[in-house]
């Protein structure tokens, strides 16, 4: 009788813990959508319509674009006064801002004769102000700085500060050339400091190098690192002449000046040998300019790396231009971008005007046309439009004319920092006059574009805005189904793997980039439910496998909670050698079956997973 009540108890308890685990799983989730739903209807009526939410247990998460910065804020403010602070994660993209503004952190050091240049866009917890400090510190003064950083909105989840002081350190290293890295990789390339013994100092610079920073160095004799390469030819009253002539060699150096010499065009200045070379079609597509200049009267033919631009005075015969067009578009290397201006007639606006014209696109590119007066400028305004638009969005032709403003180069910057503040417009810049037109989501725009360019070169300076308010578009709905999500996924694996350090469980380099677009993808793709299934050869002991698979899987997920994917519904799991998709006796078979799987989990089979708390703890 008594073993029976105890077994009775026992089984009165067993039940009860069961209902109790049950319950709270139950009412879990209840906390979890009531908070979700309660709190998108709030936000809804409050006016912040574009606030997406998604809950992780008791985190909730917002996304979206918000129409502007200040939105954005207020939002996130209004969310933190109807749930517990610490439950919301803000995760608002600002629309405005992710259209214009490039997201790479990155640091380019280039330093020449007496002078540095620090461009660079770093990650939202490191300033300007804290790059200066560190400046201070690591870096001796004994040349003139020029610094040109921004902030990004993207998080470091590297050791930036750690990289950035290394970088700062190999400053006195090189003589000439530059430093860049993105905090993945660091290059150093140019003329070393001490020209005697490259293999010590290699070894030097890599020594100290932070753990696990991949580096690499490019050393070479006393050539001058030349950034960008630039031509220029210039026909004008019957007369040729070319400057601003930068080779890769002492033959392409001898070939135009053989070329010019039987056109009878004056040389302002001799080529200038150095490194930098954009293509190797450089000095070819220098010889093709010559070729079409007996096709030109009072025109201009400027290079700046692989753009070129033809900019014909406004005397140039309609008939003619229409003619010219047809003639010469195919004439250059097919990797060369081709451009044509033909001048105004609005009161003296010939080639000799000083007017430089920047339009943005709606897409964010940007293109310069204009003259020069320095080649500090040039670099200065190249530099500062790469770093504020983007270096793939920018197209710069400026070429090289005399008596310009001594603060010409800095006008042109204002204007482009007023530039940014729209969606599409055109800057131009004159010496007595800058003038911005176009449209923006962003109101009050005009009057913070007056101060941004006061700021950089006074109130008293002549400005002119023609600044039209537009509304924002509605957002588009982007998100994705389950089936679309894992054929992205599938797709992008196809190009390239997601591939380890040898018999390590460590991403390499390139399967970082292949995780960060996977990882875009699943930003888009809500509560999918995905199973990471890690693979690997035949070589070795099989339970060794099947743990390097569990492993790899593992740290895959860890890698996309990194890239704030939320995980909780996907799971990872290894099957080692069991699983092989080609034949192990070939290294080419071995090489395919060692892979990463993304597989929907209601189609996975097996029971031994690891969850999101399972990589936590």
């Amino acid at each position: 009788m008594f073993n029976f009540s105890y077994k009775f108890n026992y089984f009165l308890f067993v039940l009860a813990a069961c209902i109790s685990v049950l319950a709270a799983s139950i009412f879990s989730k209840f906390i979890e959508v009531s908070s979700k739903n309660y709190l998108k209807s709030a936000l809804h009526e409050a006016g912040y319509s574009w606030v997406k939410i998604n809950a992780d247990g008791l985190l909730l998460f917002l996304h979206g674009d918000a129409p502007s910065d200040f939105e954005r804020i207020e939002a996130v403010k209004f969310g933190r006064s109807m749930v517990t602070g610490q439950r919301l994660i803000d995760n608002i993209s600002h629309l405005e801002s992710s259209n214009n503004k490039t997201g790479e952190i990155n640091l380019k050091i280039l330093k020449s004769i007496g002078k540095v240049f620090f461009i660079g866009s770093f990650p939202k917890e490191f300033d300007s102000f804290d790059f200066e400090e560190m400046l201070k510190t690591k870096s001796p003064k004994s040349e003139e700085y020029h610094i040109i950083v921004d902030q990004t909105d993207m998080a470091s989840t590297l050791n930036w500060e750690l990289i950035t002081s290394y970088a700062l350190s190999l400053v006195d290293v090189i003589k000439l050339g530059k430093i860049e890295t993105d905090g993945k990789q660091l290059f150093v390339e140019g003329i070393a400091s001490d020209n005697r013994n490259h293999g010590k100092l290699k070894e030097y610079i890599r020594s100290r190098a932070p753990s696990n920073l991949p580096v690499e160095i490019s050393f070479y004799q006393p050539r001058e690192l030349i950034s960008p390469f630039t031509f220029q030819i210039e026909i004008k009253n019957g007369l040729l002449q070319y400057s601003d002539c930068v080779v890769a060699d002492e033959e392409s150096k001898n070939l135009i000046a053989e070329i010019a010499e039987k056109l009878s065009a004056k040389a302002v200045q001799e080529c200038l040998v150095g490194l930098g070379e954009p293509s190797p079609q450089w000095a070819e597509a220098l010889e093709k300019a010559f070729s079409i200049s007996p096709q030109l009267v009072n025109a201009k033919v400027v290079f700046d790396n692989l753009n070129i631009s033809v900019i014909l005075d406004h005397s140039f015969p309609e008939k003619e231009y229409t003619e010219i067009l047809n003639s010469i578009s195919n004439t250059f290397p097919s990797e060369f971008v081709l451009s044509f201006i033909k001048l105004s007639n609005d009161g003296g606006n010939d080639l000799s005007s000083n007017r430089v014209v920047a339009t943005l696109s709606p897409e964010g590119l940007l293109k310069i046309v204009g003259p020069i007066g320095e080649q500090l400028d040039k670099e200065l305004v190249a530099n500062f439009a790469k770093v504020r638009f983007g270096s793939e969005n920018a197209s710069i032709s400026l070429y090289k004319v005399g008596s310009l403003p001594d603060d010409w180069g800095f006008r042109i910057i204002a204007g482009l920092e007023g530039l940014r503040e729209l969606k599409n417009g055109i800057l131009n810049v004159t010496p007595n006059l800058i003038e911005i037109r176009g449209k923006t989501y962003k109101k009050f725009s005009s009057a913070k574009i007056t101060k941004v360019i006061g700021d950089k070169i006074g109130y008293d300076q002549r400005l002119s805005l023609s600044v039209d308010y537009i509304d924002m578009p509605k957002p588009v709905d982007d998100s994705l189904t389950s089936s679309q999500c894992v054929n992205k996924i599938e797709e992008t694996l196809r190009v390239r793997k997601i591939k380890f350090e040898p018999g390590s469980d460590r991403v390499d380099l390139a399967g970082h980039e292949t995780l960060d677009d996977i990882a875009k993808i699943l930003l888009n793709c809500g509560d999918i439910r995905l199973e990471i299934g890690g693979h690997t050869d035949s070589q070795g002991r099989e339970q060794m496998n099947l743990n390097l698979s569990q492993s790899r899987a593992n740290s895959v997920l860890f890698e996309l909670q990194r890239r704030r994917v939320l995980t909780k519904n996907i799971i990872a799991k290894g099957y080692g050698e069991s699983q092989p998709i080609a034949p192990n006796d070939t290294e080419q078979g071995r090489e395919i079956n060692r892979r990463i799987e993304f597989t929907p989990f209601d189609k996975s089979m097996g029971t031994t997973v690891s969850s999101e708390d399972d990589i936590r703890n």
